[in-house]
């Protein structure tokens, strides 16, 4: 029965706005805010979803729950110093090689250059 009264008001809603999309979802908005029987069988659906969004967004913000006690900032020695404990065979794409880059690469990146020179404006 709800999603019967869902689906006649959105047609209504098209009919209404002429098969506008946006100004259909700004009418059945107005209309799920003046009618809470319409706007409890639109959300009832997703209200698993809203309430765990919900619960998630009041812990993340520290107003509810256990608060993380860690550092947010880490210095880089930190950081290079947990990928290389976590590493599990796959090297360090961060550490330079003794490889040079195709010369490929070279001539993108020197063609670049130019095209940015090229419209870069030039002071007097």
């Amino acid at each position: 029965m709800p999603e019967s009264i869902v689906r006649t008001k959105i047609k209504d809603a098209l009919e209404a706005a002429g098969n506008n999309r946006h100004d259909a979802h700004k009418l059945l908005i107005t209309w799920a805010v003046r009618d809470p029987a319409l706007l409890l069988a639109m959300t009832k659906p997703h209200l698993k979803a809203i309430a765990a969004g919900l619960v998630d967004h009041h812990i993340r913000k520290g107003e509810g729950g256990s608060e993380d006690s860690g550092d947010d900032i880490f210095s880089r020695s930190a950081i290079n110093d947990i990928v290389a404990s976590a590493s599990t065979g796959a090297r360090d794409k961060r550490k330079a090689s003794n490889i040079p880059p195709p010369k490929s690469t070279e001539r993108q990146a020197s063609t670049m250059r130019k095209l940015a020179a090229a419209f870069t404006k030039k002071k007097k």
